[in-house]
């Protein structure tokens, strides 16, 4: 939504040269950069090596700075959808629990910035040190009751709530509370409602067919999921089964053989090729 936010501006943008850190999301990283303050773009003519929505030129001799509305541009995103992470309980993680944590919310930040910006990311946090996210401009409350919630219609992502997630609810809620939780030699059952215990907010779970059991629990996937969902406009199971890691394909094929699923019916639910599939199967069956 950025690039399109920034179209109403210009067609086009200059840079006098590529970084490496642009080879993925090009355009995205130059806005997000332009707006953080950390890049200059140029309105001179140049090499178009990059189009989507807006053409990116290359001019190693630019010289007339172009001057896009960044006021306005965030103001525009503040209409997008929000993200929130609660790290309330970041200290009750062990050593590899943070490290996991800090690297989902690092990778929650990437994603947001594919489709928003930094605004677009609210994290509750008192004891964990963001100097990794490096120079941003994300939300940071020390409470969640901090809060005007007044203005977002929120919903709480819960694999324990009772209500599923439905494809359609995705446009009208505004506002995705997920606990900042990782499961690495704990058992956090209930965590994320025992987070968010005083928000009396809507609650969905995310499912795949009939189960939570395949569905990413990486908060950056979970992210992901909802934003392709919503900005690509990809079928929610679609998102869910694209983004799938080993884990989620192996207890969902363990899932699936226990109810007795065909080869054809598991597809539907995991990512993974037939052939790949049928391989599994036949070696978990000889064991």
């Amino acid at each position: 939504m950025l690039k399109e936010i920034v179209s109403q501006y210009t067609d086009s943008i200059t840079i006098r040269r590529i970084k490496r850190k642009y080879k993925n999301s090009l355009l995205s990283k130059i806005l997000v950069n332009y707006l953080l303050g950390k890049e200059k773009i140029y309105s001179d003519d140049g090499i178009i090596i990059y189009e989507d929505i807006i053409k990116v030129k290359l001019n190693k001799d630019a010289k007339n700075l172009l001057e896009l509305p960044k006021d306005e541009i965030i103001e525009k995103l503040k209409k997008e959808k929000y993200f929130l992470i609660d790290c309330s309980l970041y200290n009750l993680h062990s050593k590899k629990g943070k490290e996991s944590l800090k690297v989902q919310i690092s990778q929650s930040l990437a994603v947001i910035r594919r489709y928003l910006f930094d605004i677009n990311l609210i994290i509750i946090n008192k004891d964990m040190d963001l100097s990794f996210l490096g120079k941003n401009m994300i939300k940071v409350f020390k409470n969640v009751n901090e809060i005007d919630f007044s203005k977002y219609n929120p919903v709480i992502l819960d694999p324990y709530a009772e209500k599923e997630l439905k494809e359609d609810e995705i446009k009208d809620f505004n506002l995705f509370l997920l606990g900042g939780i990782v499961d690495v030699g704990l058992n956090w059952e209930r965590a994320t409602e025992y987070l968010f215990r005083d928000l009396n907010f809507e609650r969905r779970k995310i499912v795949l067919g009939d189960t939570i059991i395949g569905v990413p629990d990486r908060i950056n996937l979970i992210i992901k999921i909802l934003l392709e969902t919503y900005y690509d406009k990809i079928p929610l199971e679609k998102a869910i089964v694209k983004n799938q890691g080993k884990k989620d394909i192996i207890n969902r094929i363990f899932y699936e053989l226990k109810k007795g699923s065909s080869v054809d019916e598991m597809l539907k639910y995991i990512n993974i090729s037939k052939e790949k599939l049928e391989e599994f199967i036949k070696r978990y069956k000889t064991k």
